[in-house]
């Protein structure tokens, strides 16, 4: 079954990640992902290089985590006490690239781990009509449950009518 043309295109999509206190950084644009630098990264989740092990006092490293094993958008590897809402600090290293069974930064300390299990995501969507949409993945895998891929848009093509109602339907018009 062929869906008729709504002669609306996307002009822009992108892809926001909350990262540490609420914050949203940057993740995905316009079919392009953001490549962040381990500072970055670090700035982002407000962590701390570990300078000395005296720095995890009353710490209880008690569980360890890789945030990969659920597709997380950054993907840390560490140690925390296992309660996300625990003040207390935690150790994690960032993944810098490549193979998640390496290729880690140096240790950091992490005073909001819950930020670095949560990712929520959010895509908006603005159109060419100047609508403009945002959906939350609701999950921490940057995962969007819509016909239409934020991850791929062919910028060139219209939007379907199906697209459209899907769009009016699900996300939130900004």
């Amino acid at each position: 079954m062929k869906t008729e043309n709504t002669n609306i295109k996307i002009k822009e999509c992108t892809i926001c990640v909350m990262v540490a206190n609420g914050e949203f950084a940057e993740y995905h644009k316009n079919n392009e992902y953001k490549k962040y630098n381990e500072e970055q990264t670090a700035e982002l989740f407000h962590l701390e290089p570990l300078h000395y092990g005296s720095e995890l006092e009353g710490a209880n490293l008690s569980e360890t985590f890789n945030t990969y094993n659920w597709s997380a958008p950054f993907t840390f590897c560490g140690a925390y006490s296992g309660d996300f809402y625990d003040t207390t600090p935690s150790v994690v290293n960032i993944h810098l690239g490549g193979d998640v069974r390496g290729n880690y930064s140096k240790p950091y300390i992490c005073n909001d781990v819950e930020a670095l299990f949560s990712q929520t995501a959010y895509a908006t969507f603005v159109l060419s009509n100047g609508d403009e949409f945002t959906i939350d993945s609701d999950n921490s895998e940057a995962y969007f449950d819509l016909i239409l891929d934020p991850y791929y848009i062919d910028f060139d093509e219209n939007i379907t009518k199906e697209q459209y109602k899907e769009l009016k339907d699900k996300c939130v018009y900004a």
